[in-house]
C-alpha cells in the first residue's frame, strides 16, 4: 500500500529540491544593488507626486463591493439560464423572478442613496 505513494513522495522531494536550488542560485548570482530609489513606490515611471499613504474615499470601496455583488448575481443566474429548457413550468421561474426582484430593490436603494455618484 505504501509503495503506491512512493512515486508521489519522490516527485514532491525532487520538486522541493529543485525549487530550493533555483532560489539559492538566484540569490547567489543576482545583483545586490540597494538604493533609496529602489525602495520607493513605482508609479508608471513618473516621479511620485503624493504620499502613498493618503486615505482613500469610502465611495471607491462601496463601488467595488456593489460590483462584486452584481457580479455574483450574474454567476448565480448563469446556471439557471443554461438549463432553462430543461426546467419545465413555473417552478423554476418564480424563485428566479423573486431573486431578481430582490436584487432590483437593492439596486434602486443604491441609486436612491447616491452610492453610485462620483461627486
Amino acid at each position: 500500500m505504501l509503495a503506491q505513494y512512493l512515486p508521489i513522495v519522490i516527485h514532491a522531494v525532487v520538486a522541493f529540491l529543485f525549487a530550493a536550488a533555483v532560489l539559492a542560485f538566484a540569490s547567489a548570482m543576482g545583483p545586490r544593488a540597494s538604493s533609496r530609489q529602489k525602495f520607493e513606490p513605482y508609479e508608471c515611471g513618473l516621479e511620485q507626486l503624493d504620499s502613498p499613504h493618503k486615505p482613500v474615499a469610502i465611495k471607491f470601496y462601496t463601488f467595488a463591493l456593489l460590483f462584486i455583488l452584481f457580479d455574483i448575481e450574474t454567476i448565480f443566474l448563469l446556471p439557471w439560464a443554461f438549463g432553462f429548457k430543461a426546467l419545465i413550468g413555473t417552478g423554476a421561474l418564480l424563485p428566479v423572478l423573486f431573486f431578481l426582484v430582490l436584487l432590483s430593490l437593492g439596486l434602486f436603494y443604491v441609486i436612491r442613496t447616491g452610492a453610485l455618484e462620483w461627486d
